[in-house]
């Protein structure tokens, strides 16, 4: 008896998707040198306006022509700088498609092992049994059913390679005459300016979860456009996926770099504006750490995410998040708010304490996935001797704004919550305390770390997570930890807040000494020493970002009593590298 039994044919041709990234960021640097120009020129004109020893009818129209070519010139700079960030977006874009076409590639040769396997078993089996017939059948059933997948993902592909081509053709199209060039919206294609006017656009006040719902309603085609053409408004709305803000704020920092490294490149640039690049070229700096960490299980690299980016603000302080891992899919998430002195040009700096953290939360977690996310969105004070530093004005502030970011973090993924955890340190922490007291803050755990005092909150109960979601690390050598409230005398008001280790305040503290401490306050880097390698708080915050609190090396709470100087149980204790089941036995030691 014949038995048939059909092998699908290999399919499809995989098409490589035409262009060459590298190209595309040449002509944009191109674009946006062109806008410096563009731009030195405005700014030049404006500056001879009033010329001395001229006067009269002359001077009256000199200024009407040079204000004209000035505005024009401007313009011009504007609408060319549009087309620089498109050109920026579509090679962006491509290489995620690039990347896509490659693992559909890749998956073709699979299939194809499968079906040279299938056909060799097919040839070599004789006299086979109606079990093995139909195993054979159900094989080439699979196989067939995984063509068929990899020849939709195909047209997907190549649909999405169709828009992306399309949104540049668009956009040079619309600034190819004086006219249009010189108008107010230069460079933006009509159908992107039509989806920014629809409710709950970024910019039109609408809730988180109202621009979540626009953005989910919005094509393809559309979403890449909004991104290139008003990535300011994209990269900084709360509600939208952290991917779409990542390649939003990338086009505005490849813009910074570019535009204002080709004004210093020409010597015209202001000391605001080389604020600004300096902290372009730190954030450039953070993603490429971020971009090529590999996750210490896997190897892999999660990549990283410019989910805030706003170099000029806080008078060129400027403020930014750089996340380690994907934030729209991290079953944990971390959100580290740091504290005094700290401006955008530290960002280098602590996204290696990211990937820290997430190697920690790796190690000794249970597998779940992470994202860890520097966050510097507030206006953090100068000093230690600041005014700012000894108030609580600016960590009240902060505390707003920290819970609604992570609201905005929220209502991107409302259907996979993830578990997350905010940690503050130093005057962050203080900040944090404010955010989950005062404003709902809506995290699963909250770890505050080297902290000066818990803001409004007297009691761990006060947070919005519980009490017994509260967690504090305190090295006992850290003299700015030591400065909170406790006891019934108080410190004189030297702190913020009721000091969060204490008994007190009640949260569960856990052990943060380091192995190389010494015997002084502020012994090496007590203070700065929380997110360092082999710690004891590394470890136990990678416990509690990972959900499992419950299972970090508890310390003891410090106190006052009426008849001493405060108490720190943790002054004596062998401190341990970190690593679990090290737990010492603690007596009470110095203050």
């Amino acid at each position: 008896m014949t038995v048939t039994i059909e092998v699908p044919a290999s399919q499809p041709t995989i098409r490589r998707p035409e262009g060459q990234p590298g190209g595309s960021d040449t002509l944009a640097e191109t674009l946006y040198t062109a806008a410096s120009r563009y731009e030195e020129f405005a700014d030049e004109a404006d500056q001879l306006l009033a010329p001395r020893g001229f006067s009269g009818q002359g001077q009256n129209a000199y200024q009407a022509a040079g204000g004209k070519a000035a505005g024009e010139h401007r313009a011009m700079a504007t609408t060319v700088e549009r087309v620089a960030r498109a050109v920026t977006a579509y090679a962006d874009t491509l290489r995620d498609l690039l990347r896509e076409w490659q693992e559909l590639s890749d998956r073709q040769d699979v299939l194809d092992d499968r079906r040279t396997a299938l056909i060799a078993d097919i040839n070599a089996t004789t006299d086979a049994t109606e079990a093995q017939i139909a195993a054979l059948r159900e094989r080439a059933s699979a196989l067939a059913a995984d063509y068929a997948e990899l020849v939709t993902d195909h047209d997907g592909l190549h649909r999405r390679v169709r828009a992306n081509e399309d949104l540049l053709r668009q956009v040079f199209e619309s600034a190819t005459s004086l006219d249009e060039a010189l108008s107010a919206d230069g460079g933006v294609p009509e159908f992107a300016q039509q989806a920014m006017d629809r409710p709950g656009a970024p910019g039109s006040g609408a809730t988180p979860e109202e621009t979540r719902a626009w953005w989910e309603d919005l094509s393809e085609a559309e979403r890449e456009a909004v991104v290139s053409s008003y990535p300011g408004l994209v990269g900084s709305a709360d509600g939208l996926p952290a991917d779409a803000r990542d390649q939003a704020n990338r086009v505005l920092l490849d813009d910074d770099l570019a535009t204002l490294g080709s004004k210093a490149d020409d010597g015209l640039i202001t000391p605001a504006e080389q604020k600004v690049l300096d902290n372009a070229r730190a954030a450039q700096q953070a993603m490429a750490d971020a971009d090529s960490f590999e996750d210490p299980i896997t190897g892999e690299r999660p990549g990283g995410q410019l989910w805030l980016y706003d170099p000029s603000a806080f008078d060129g302080d400027g403020r930014v998040a750089v996340a380690v891992g994907d934030l729209d899919t991290a079953d944990d998430v971390a959100v580290f708010t740091p504290g005094i002195t700290t401006e955008m040009s530290d960002v280098p700096g602590y996204t290696d304490q990211m990937q820290n953290l997430y190697e920690s939360t790796r190690y000794n977690g249970d597998g779940s996935s992470v994202a860890t996310m520097f966050w510097l969105g507030y206006n953090t004070p100068e000093g230690a001797i600041d005014w700012d530093t000894m108030t609580e004005g600016r960590a009240a502030d902060g505390g707003e704004r920290l819970a609604d970011a992570v609201d905005g973090l929220r209502a991107s993924r409302p259907d996979d919550p993830a578990h997350m955890t905010a940690i503050g340190h130093s005057y962050g922490s203080t900040t944090t305390s404010y955010a989950a007291a005062d404003h709902d803050l809506d995290v699963d755990d909250v770890a505050l770390i080297g902290s000066p005092g818990a803001g409004p909150a007297d009691h761990a109960s006060d947070f919005s997570v519980g009490q017994e979601h509260v967690y504090v690390g305190r090295d006992s050598r850290d003299f700015v930890a030591v400065l909170g409230d406790e006891g019934w005398i108080g410190k004189g008001g030297l702190g913020l807040g009721t000091d969060p280790s204490s008994e007190d305040f009640d949260a569960t503290r856990f052990e943060s000494e380091r192995e190389d401490r010494g015997s002084t306050r502020l012994d090496g880097d007590a203070h700065s020493s929380y997110l360092a390698h082999d710690t004891e708080s590394l470890y136990n915050l990678g416990l509690i970002v990972d959900g499992h609190g419950d299972q970090v090396n508890t310390a003891s709470q410090s106190y006052d009593p009426w008849y001493d100087v405060p108490q720190d149980p943790e002054w004596d204790r062998d401190p341990s590298s970190g690593v679990p089941g090290q737990s010492q036995t603690r007596d009470p030691g110095q203050p």
